[in-house]
């Protein structure tokens, strides 16, 4: 069952009762490791570590027993596993460790693995964090199954609310108040894969939300009447379709279409499954012209439509013939293209071989943005899976805003904004930080404040909250 990603409410107190006891807290030292810091990160706890002074990966993530959760090793009380490439002789052997002096630790505390789940990994429950004002959307995952394996998922590491039936969505619903929500935001895993999907929909058309979003691959609404389900909410509904390339090789190599194991993203994740190879061939997949189906019967029909087209090596130097192919099928009818840099979590850091930096994706982009400028049709970059505004400086109409990072702040805690590289930047309220993962990869010599230009200034109201509502939901067997 999967956490919510702020599941360790006691961090502080898991800290001190477990972690420095078991001497294994920020700073200690194993021998020639030295642990640099832990954080949260969805269901585990996430150590990084160096040695002999030098950062090192994978990292170290640990969680109470689960059985069904994927784990390089377990002891009675916990799971042990890595994240990230670089497993070796020293990393098997800090595991080990690791494991030792936790199990030795809560041993002699008297620490049982139900303990330890229920005083510092206990899912909150929806009352008490529950919150909804206006102008705040709901990002809810109806499924952590998915039938493509894409390289650069990163849904294992993003939001958990799990919503699995229909009387689920009800409960949560019934609870906010009339008129509170502005957007409610279907994803999983791949969402259509659940048949209450359409009625779940229905639900948050019925509780009023002004804008209602199915994030998807498209495929199954490529099957007969499959799409039509969906008509009576066409008004505020819109499809956003992944689609990543026009080529059939491409677009199968990208989204794994080939290499699809059958278990939920989660332990993919967990168990660091291997990537496609790109050197292998592979027969037509026959899901690339399914989606350009499906995406072709939407724009008919009249939905809302946006294709998302998210960026690595594979298909970078496409990204201006793919906003043309966009435009040449669909012209004015595609509400908008928007190219996402590849965020460096997930698939994305086991395929991290295909990482790109800012500085190279920056031409093709640019490139396709001109394109959106001479044919009229709204090409963008999310302002989340995005270059730094700072890096393309004369092309801030294309980022879609939603929400206010003022004052320093970022999107998630995994990002930064130095004070030595950001201090004083004009883009600071637009900008969601950068990742520090990407800071370790690529330096920071492409980072820098902007002063020489107005502060910019929003009326932020016009945009929907940059915090997504926060809410964890009992996942049940139910799929009514």
């Amino acid at each position: 069952m999967p956490l919510h990603p702020d599941a360790l409410p006691q961090w502080d107190a898991f800290v001190s009762e477990v972690l420095t006891k078991a001497e294994i807290a920020e700073g200690d030292q194993l021998g020639r490791v030295t642990v640099t810091s832990w954080k949260r990160t969805g269901d585990h706890a996430h150590m990084a570590w160096s040695y002999d002074g030098q950062p090192r990966a994978p990292a170290v993530l640990i969680r109470p027993r689960d059985d069904q959760d994927g784990a390089f090793l377990r002891t009675p009380r916990w799971n042990i596993s890595y994240l990230g490439p670089g497993f070796d002789r020293i990393t098997e052997a800090l595991l080990r460790e690791v494991a030792h002096r936790l199990e030795l630790t809560c041993s002699l505390l008297d620490y049982s693995q139900e303990l330890l789940l229920d005083k510092f990994f206990k899912r909150p429950d929806v009352s008490q964090l529950l919150e909804v004002t206006s102008g705040r959307k709901l990002y809810l995952r109806v499924t952590d199954y998915c039938d493509e394996n894409c390289v650069f998922c990163n849904a294992t590491e993003g939001n958990t609310n799990v919503i699995s039936s229909k009387s689920q969505l009800r409960r949560i619903l019934d609870q906010l108040p009339a008129g509170g929500l502005k957007q409610v935001i279907f994803s999983g895993g791949e969402p259509t894969l659940i048949r209450a999907l359409p009625q779940m929909v229905g639900l948050a058309y019925e509780r009023g939300a002004e804008d209602i979003i199915v994030q998807t691959n498209g495929v199954i609404l490529a099957k007969p009447g499959v799409l039509e389900r969906y008509l009576p909410y066409r008004d505020r509904l819109g499809i956003g379709f992944s689609l990543h390339a026009f080529e059939t090789k491409a677009s199968d190599l990208l989204t794994a279409a080939h290499d699809v194991p059958k278990i939920p993203l989660a332990q993919r994740y967990a168990d660091g499954l291997a990537l496609p190879d790109p050197e292998r061939e592979r027969p037509d997949s026959g899901r690339l012209s399914k989606k350009l189906q499906a995406i072709d019967a939407a724009v008919a029909m009249g939905f809302k439509v946006k294709i998302t087209c998210v960026v690595m090596r594979p298909n970078l130097e496409s990204v201006p013939d793919f906003a043309r192919h966009c435009w040449e099928r669909w012209g004015s009818r595609l509400d908008r293209l928007q190219f996402s840099y590849a965020m460096p979590r997930g698939n994305a850091m086991l395929n991290n071989q295909w990482a790109v930096s800012f500085s190279e994706c920056k031409p093709y982009f640019l490139e396709a943005f001109e394109i959106g400028r001479e044919t009229g049709m709204r090409v963008e970059t999310s302002q989340s899976a995005a270059i730094a505004p700072c890096v393309i400086p004369e092309y801030l109409e294309h980022f879609d805003i939603y929400g206010d990072f003022g004052e320093g702040r970022v999107a998630d805690p995994e990002r930064v904004k130095p004070d030595h590289l950001c201090k004083d930047c004009a883009f600071d309220q637009i900008c969601a930080g950068v990742w520090q993962r990407y800071l370790d990869v690529f330096g920071e010599q492409e980072i820098q404040a902007i002063t020489d230009r107005p502060t910019i200034q929003m009326d932020i109201d016009d945009y929907y909250g940059g915090e997504v509502l926060d809410l964890v939901a009992n996942v049940s067997a139910e799929s009514d």
